[in-house]
């Protein structure tokens, strides 16, 4: 099993090297990170100049009023604590090389050394639950190859929302709770509870992932002792207990870092946010929010939104998941009965998620790829039927066999589109009004904005005007890897250039390196 871990962990490295844009892609994640910087430093979480007014209430950028009239960043600590280290780092490596600036040197590193590391230990976590639920070491090393680079996961690998880390703690939660299933080791277990408060540190609606993972464990405890569950209830109940006792180190650790902020176990950031809508200083003379903001839609537009909409269906972006649930359908008895009851706590976990977004004014994620609060669950719930259509390809032949390796194929380019260009060069071009970006089916218009880049000439593409093509390319509108982004900055910075050069060769080394790795692994699958 180590030769499988060892060629998938090579495999994932050389992708994220190659996606790899050297920033952390995001507002939230530079927020984050202002966070971790005022920790170590001693400065204020927020950073935003005396020119600068706030768009409006709530603007995150102005956090809120915590303990003694500070401000805060408004948001959950587990993502800057597991960027600490790299920023430390980076800001030293600012202090010996200063020619790179100081924001630069602290993406890059935490970008390199931080997230790299912890997207590659998730897809060896998906292998190791695929394992627990008694698939190959092959079958279980190409489902965890498709999963890494044909779901949603390869863009949240990319653009460092706090998403991948989350699905971290919460595969580790399973895959020690099947563990423990397997070997009844009390240390799974713990474990299994530990990850789970580390993923309600990293985000607060991880709840929805505890109670699921409680589900899991709960179920398959009672089918194992099915004969004679009410002789061995004390021992199902010993081991929840185990598992409540890891639970609670972090758990408590999130309620003593919003007490030291605002001043109460029970308050949280978005908490604190919602209530100062209305009282806060900062937003004095700026019109009023709806009463209810930010829950102001019809019932029903998340809801259907997310699964629906041309614009963040998750059928859409994670276009794996209707065949995987039509063969998880039809070969239900064949399924072993743990894989059975993790789809369904899985489909459960992502209702939950539907259900709490369906008023919410950023149902969609905000300006985020894809249905951003609900393509974690769509993930969780991908792993095993992943290992069901591989065991069904390499069991099938004719067009059935070859259907699926055209889903793989289509949703291989879906995310490969989806990491070229940034996610937010479809909103904009609508923001700014460019002709024919009305239509919000945002994954076909990703498809026709990179053969504009090829061949800018062909008929599909934006007629902007000057300015607003300025923008776009200055912007978005180009390839946003790393040397690409490295040659942009060169315009006005010589070692950009410079870098940027050196880059673009060991680049293309990598891309072509990863490509012939990907199909050597592969093969057997066509």
């Amino acid at each position: 099993m180590k030769k499988y871990k060892v060629e998938i962990s090579l495999l994932v490295l050389i992708w994220l090297l190659v996606i790899n844009t050297g920033n952390l892609g995001t507002l939230d994640t530079d927020l984050r990170l202002q966070m971790t910087h005022a920790w170590w430093t001693g400065g204020s979480e927020i950073q935003v100049s005396p020119q600068v007014k706030p768009i409006i209430r709530g603007d995150i950028r102005f956090g809120v009023l915590g303990v003694d009239g500070k401000r805060y960043i408004s948001y959950e600590q587990g993502q800057s604590l597991l960027m600490l280290p790299g920023d430390w780092l980076g800001t030293q490596l600012h202090a010996l090389f200063p020619s790179i600036s100081l924001k630069d040197w602290r993406d890059l590193v935490v970008s390199f050394l931080i997230f790299i590391p912890l997207n590659i230990l998730s897809v060896i976590v998906c292998f190791n639950l695929l394992r627990e639920f008694g698939f190959s070491e092959k079958v279980s090393q190409f489902s965890a190859i498709i999963w890494f680079l044909g779901t949603t996961f390869l863009q949240y690998a990319q653009h460092h929302q706090q998403n991948n880390q989350v699905l971290l703690f919460v595969l580790i939660s399973y895959s020690t709770a099947a563990a423990y299933l397997s070997s009844k080791k009390n240390s799974m277990m713990f474990i299994s509870g530990l990850a789970a408060g580390a993923a309600m540190l990293m985000r607060i609606t991880s709840l929805y992932h505890v109670l699921t993972v409680i589900l899991f464990i709960l179920s398959s405890l009672f089918y194992e002792n099915r004969e004679k569950y009410r002789q061995d209830l004390p021992i199902i109940l010993k081991s929840l207990g185990i598992w409540i006792w890891g639970f609670i180190p972090f758990t408590l650790l999130g309620r003593w870092f919003d007490y030291q902020r605002y001043g109460s176990f029970l308050l949280f950031g978005k908490k604190v946010e919602q209530m100062q809508l209305t009282n806060d200083p900062m937003w004095y003379g700026m019109p009023q929010l709806d009463p209810n903001y930010p829950f102001i839609n019809a019932p029903y537009t998340g809801f259907i939104g997310s699964l629906f909409s041309p614009a963040k269906s998750i059928f859409i972006y994670d276009p794996l998941l209707l065949p995987c649930l039509i063969l998880a359908v039809l070969f239900w008895k064949k399924i072993n009965v743990y894989i059975r009851i993790y789809i369904i706590v899985s489909v459960l976990n992502l209702l939950f998620h539907l259900l709490t977004y369906t008023r919410f004014d950023w149902w969609t994620g905000d300006v985020a790829w894809a249905a951003r609060y609900q393509v974690t669950s769509v993930q969780l719930l991908l792993i095993p039927l992943i290992g069901i259509l591989v065991q069904y390809v390499l069991s099938s032949r004719g067009i059935k066999r070859r259907l699926l390796q055209g889903a793989i194929a289509i949703a291989f380019i879906t995310q490969f589109a989806s990491v070229a260009m940034h996610p937010q060069m479809e909103i904009s071009q609508k923001r700014l009004g460019v002709a024919g970006t009305r239509l919000d089916f945002r994954l076909g218009q990703r498809i026709v904005n990179l053969g504009c880049i090829l061949d800018p000439p062909i008929g599909l593409c934006q007629k902007a005007t000057p300015k607003q093509k300025e923008y776009l390319n200055r912007e978005y509108n180009r390839i946003i890897f790393l040397p690409f982004n490295w040659l942009e900055q060169g315009k006005n910075t010589p070692i950009f250039k410079k870098l940027g050069k050196i880059s673009l060769v060991l680049w293309f080394g990598l891309l072509f390196l990863a490509i012939f790795q990907t199909v050597q692994v592969l093969a057997p699958l066509y």
